[in-house]
């Protein structure tokens, strides 16, 4: 890792993906970002994408506790999805805007191992151990990496993991200064819907058992445990809708988002 810039490890999906003028802003924030001696990992999802195209074939899509079932023939469309048209996508708009993007998966050097969450999920993943090298390799030739969140199980078969989690986990692996995930909402909201700017982790397990940290935050704010028990130095929910929220959080230190600490 070069001391002399900032790592940051950025999860990006939601509206910033789906959204042109959102994409394009972000890719000229990560541009000049860039100049400013940062250097940036991007984790990707896909879930929408995965969805319409399962929709399209005719194969019906089912979730338990919010996690995909996937069997052989929706992992097959979940690879293709990820690995194929999202990731594609996503480096071709970061190339457009000049940046070196290179697209890889959690499959590719064995970057992120795991195994089956639970058996009546199918093929779903949990981590068991991420190793970094092909991202560092990335990063110290100048690329910038966009990572699909596939992972490979002890015989090398794939499994569908989630992004979330696998960019907290890679962040952790990197050591990075930064673990960002771009969200569609401010940040962790209070019972009354005021942003929490700030949050250490017994005040959020606090918030949790209150009721107040539900639904999808949950696997957002734990996530950010991940990347920081993993040596991330400081992990943020921040809102992908807000017009250059990365820049002014990063490099203008503008109280945005929910940052976690331990």
């Amino acid at each position: 890792m070069d001391a002399n810039k900032t790592r940051v490890v950025i999860k990006f999906g939601g509206h910033a993906l789906d959204d042109p003028e959102l994409n394009s802003a972000f890719c000229q924030n990560l541009v000049f970002l860039r100049d400013q001696a940062m250097e940036f990992v991007i984790v990707h999802g896909g879930g929408p994408q995965i969805g319409k195209l399962l929709d399209k074939l005719g194969v019906e899509s089912r979730f338990e506790d919010g996690l995909r079932v996937t069997d052989e023939e929706t992992l097959k469309v979940v690879e293709m999805v990820l690995c194929g048209k999202v990731n594609k996508r996503i480096v071709r708009d970061f190339l457009r805007a000049g940046l070196p993007a290179a697209g890889i998966s959690g499959m590719d050097g064995k970057l992120l191992q795991g195994k089956i969450k639970n058996p009546a999920l199918g093929y779903v993943g949990e981590i068991t151990s991420v190793n970094p090298a092909i991202v560092n390799v990335l990063l110290e030739s100048g690329f910038l990496p966009v990572i699909a969140p596939l992972a490979l199980d002890p015989d090398c078969h794939p499994l569908n993991v989630n992004a979330d989690t696998s960019a907290g986990a890679i962040a952790g692996a990197l050591e990075a200064d930064f673990f960002v995930l771009i969200s569609d909402v401010p940040g962790v909201l209070d019972g009354d819907g005021k942003l929490l700017g700030r949050l250490d982790w017994p005040e959020i397990e606090n918030l949790r058992a209150k009721g107040v940290i539900t639904g999808g935050m949950i696997p957002k704010t734990q996530c950010c445990r991940t990347a920081l028990d993993g040596g991330c130095k400081k992990a943020i929910i921040l809102d992908g809708r807000a017009e250059s929220s990365l820049k002014k959080f990063l490099l203008d230190g503008e109280p945005l988002g929910t940052v976690i600490e331990l």
